[in-house]
């Protein structure tokens, strides 16, 4: 499976924000060991505490009672994440001092000028360049030194379906097999709309590549197949759920027969039993893995202390102990190289034999092409191109 690091990687961000604009929160000059613990307050609007965050982050306490106090959760919608941490910065009293976030939660903050920018002047206190190889690096790359990738995953999209309706060989693997099917079969297919779904977002990125697309870096000048596309689908779609939740749960109950996945999603849906062990996947003809990354993210306007205890928590973040209580969440692959389900212990090999799918994943993992995701502030205008051009017409 080759990795393709193309215009995506080298359009990382640079800028601060929005042109013209003016952070609300200043930036801690230097980062200052405190005199005494200090109390944390984590916000994570991906996921990221259920898929091993919060057991990497309190072991961590665990381990340092001398830099922090305790530590607050809590989760947003990744649509929301960037109205909370700009609400504290305007009434100039910071309490957030962690955000965990994929690239559009990274995007939309980016975007008002709100994080602090850790990278370079930080890179002394994590040793990125040991634990990632090429494609994570790229992924890092990506987010232009705003944030710190702690979670990584080649994702998907792929397809997911219901083996007791749908047979092997109808399981539509060609944008052209899926729109056919969506049409013969109204209203039981769909996905979970871009902006709050790593699927969702996954699923429109990659066909671009499929479509062959002008500029799949460039939803607005380059995706004309795609939108042309997505609208005609959506002629077929009855609606767009609002999460990833909501999608395996109408999924799970029958409503949906056939929908875009990620590797996430299915191993643990099936493992709570949301979806039938046995649910029928498939990969494209043409498969094109969107590699996906959570970054942990600093707002301005955090203490100097406790941004050295972040800093410190960060570092640890990445390192194999945390690194390793993520792969029996529903990941197979992790932000640091050097943590595989190989090398993870007989509860990793446990979870990955029961619900890994072994006898596919090892192989479909080397198939096809690795593609960088949008860059935060073109994933942004995907999302506002989406609604307008097909959230917008849902069932038109």
């Amino acid at each position: 499976m080759g990795v393709t690091i193309t215009a995506l990687a080298a359009a990382s961000l640079t800028a601060c924000g929005a042109p013209g604009s003016e952070s609300s929160s200043s930036e801690p000059t230097e980062p200052k060991k405190p005199s005494k613990p200090v109390a944390l307050t984590v916000l994570d609007g991906s996921g990221d505490l259920t898929g091993g965050g919060k057991a990497a982050i309190d072991a961590f306490v665990k381990a340092n009672p001398d830099l922090v106090s305790g530590v607050t959760y809590q989760t947003a919608a990744s649509t929301d994440v960037a109205g909370k941490i700009k609400a504290q910065q305007s009434g100039g009293d910071v309490d957030i001092s962690l955000v965990l976030g994929g690239p559009d939660v990274l995007g939309a903050a980016q975007q008002q000028d709100l994080l602090i920018k850790q990278l370079p002047d930080q890179t002394k206190s994590f040793d990125l360049a040991a634990i990632q190889d090429e494609p994570r690096k790229a992924q890092q790359d990506s987010a232009g030194g705003y944030g710190i990738l702690v979670n990584y995953d080649t994702n998907g999209p792929f397809i997911d379906y219901n083996s007791s309706k749908v047979t092997e060989s109808q399981a539509p693997t060609t944008p052209d097999e899926l729109l056919a099917w969506a049409k013969a079969h109204k209203g039981k297919f769909s996905y979970a709309q871009p902006a709050a779904s790593g699927s969702g977002r996954a699923f429109i990125q990659t066909l671009p590549y499929m479509l062959g697309d002008k500029d799949p870096s460039d939803p607005v000048k380059g995706w004309d197949k795609t939108w042309e596309y997505l609208e005609e689908l959506g002629g077929y779609v009855s609606s767009y759920p609002a999460s990833s939740t909501l999608l395996a749960q109408q999924f799970g109950a029958g409503q949906l027969d056939v929908i875009p996945t990620i590797i996430a999603h299915d191993v643990s849906n099936r493992k709570t039993g949301t979806w039938p062990k046995d649910t029928g996947i498939a990969l494209f003809d043409e498969q094109n893995w969107i590699s996906d990354g959570h970054f942990s993210l600093v707002p301005k306007g955090v203490s100097a202390e406790t941004y050295y205890v972040v800093l410190k928590l960060q570092s640890y973040m990445v390192q194999r102990e945390a690194q390793q209580e993520r792969l029996t969440t529903g990941v197979l692959t992790t932000a640091n190289k050097d943590v595989t389900t190989d090398n993870s212990g007989p509860a990793v090999k446990d979870f990955v034999g029961k619900w890994g799918r072994p006898d596919f994943y090892p192989k479909a993992l080397n198939t096809g092409e690795v593609r960088l995701p949008l860059t935060p502030e073109k994933m942004q205008e995907a999302f506002d191109l989406w609604q307008r051009n097909v959230g917008s017409k849902v069932g038109g």
